[in-house]
């Protein structure tokens, strides 16, 4: 059975220019960071700028994290269904683009799991309702 970990947020968008800002922006807004850590966001851009994918070393080097905290938000990338890991170790963002991968992948994950959710809840209601007759 597949995870998939994301928290919708609405996010104001004032002000927000620089890729970091609008990493950090896209990375709130699906409930991946607090941004309590400016390399959460180093961390997620490493994956937009190395198409070609990227080790755990690469990670670690590039966000300045141990190999714990490195892992830690691979893990949480992965269960949002943002990247996936190739063969060789190699990590990569699941479409050619941030957009695309939200796009064409997130999204249809997200409404997968929700179609669920209201399925199971239209039973909740009918059992309740046979329940009061």
């Amino acid at each position: 059975v597949e995870m998939l970990e994301i928290c919708i947020k609405e996010v104001p968008l004032s002000g927000i220019k620089t890729p970091e800002q609008l990493a950090a922006f896209v990375m709130e807004s699906l409930g991946l960071s607090e941004l309590k850590d400016e390399r959460d966001v180093r961390f997620f851009l490493a994956f937009l700028e190395h198409k070609e994918g990227l080790r755990a070393e690469d990670l670690m080097k590039i966000s300045k994290l141990g190999q714990t905290a490195t892992y830690a938000r691979i893990r949480k990338l992965l269960n949002a269904g943002i990247i996936y890991k190739a063969k060789g170790g190699v990590y990569k963002l699941r479409e050619r683009t941030l957009s695309d991968t939200l796009d064409f992948r997130v999204r249809k994950d997200i409404e997968r799991v929700f179609s669920s959710i209201v399925e199971v809840a239209e039973e909740l209601d009918k059992k309740l309702l046979e329940k009061k007759k």
